[in-house]
Order: C-alpha cells, then structure tokens, then sequence
C-alpha cells in the first residue's frame, strides 16, 4: 500500500485558494500564509481586491465618483500585483481578480465549495462587531468553502 504524501492528501482538500486582500497588515500575513500553503500543496491562488463604492466620498464634491473609483483600482491593481510579483519569488502560480461590489458578498462569489478561503482579520471589539460588521465574520459564517482566518 502506498502512502500518501503531506502534498497529495492537503491538495485534495481543496482545489484552489482564494485570497481577498486589502494592502493591509492582516492581509500581508494572509498572503504569507496563503503563498506558504500553495507552496506546500501545489495549489493556484486567486487574489481577489473587492472595490467597495465609498459611501462618505460622495460628501467631497471636488471628486466624482468616477475619479474615485478610478483612484481605488489603481490602489486594487497595486495591492494585486505585489501578491503576483511574491507569488512567482515562490514559485506559486497566482491569478488576479478586481471586482466592484460587497467584500464579503464577492468573496464567497469568487469561491467554489472545494475552494480554500485564506483572509485576514482585523481585530474588532464586541461592540464595533455588533455596529457594523465584518467582512472576515460574514465570509466565515456564511460561506459554503472552508475559511482560515488569519489574525
């Protein structure tokens, strides 16, 4: 009977990883994490950058929201090809993905159910939580893939 390596029983429990990053700190450490897993199972990686339509810049009426928006996929364009440039010094093969809309609403859309959520996590108080939400709470309730959350 053979045995299994580490690698071929991991990759079977997922497909692909999909990685929703920010540029944030906990998202760094998501995307070490991630990079380090795809490394070890031979997975791909998706990047996901959600543009979320800022709500409070439509008071700053020197912009449009074209302008905005543009001025937030350039910043999505960026955070994703820092993933892509660390992904290929690894040897991880890592795709991009900008969207617009609802971060955790896209991000459980992008992930299939034998995908692998890798995402971090801002750390929130009880009550900032109860006011309004996480994204990182919502995926990791709501979501059908399994979710690894990074603090």
């Amino acid at each position: 009977m053979k045995k299994s390596t580490y690698h071929e029983s991991k990759a079977k429990d997922f497909q692909r990883i999909i990685l929703p990053v920010d540029g944030s700190n906990g998202s760094a450490r998501a995307v070490g994490k991630a990079l380090s897993l795809a490394k070890e199972t031979g997975v791909d990686i998706t990047a996901l950058y959600v543009m979320e339509y800022p709500y409070l810049a439509s008071v700053d009426l020197s912009y449009s929201y074209p302008d905005i928006m543009e001025i937030i996929k350039k910043r999505g364009n960026e955070v994703l090809d820092k993933v892509k440039k660390q992904g290929l010094k690894l040897g991880v093969s890592v795709k991009t993905k900008l969207v617009e809309g609802i971060p955790d609403d896209e991000i459980m859309k992008a992930a299939k159910k034998d995908d692998l959520i890798v995402m971090g996590c801002k750390g929130r108080t009880a009550l900032s939580r109860i006011l309004v939400g996480s994204v990182c709470e919502k995926v990791l309730h709501h979501s059908k893939s399994p979710v690894m959350i990074i603090r």
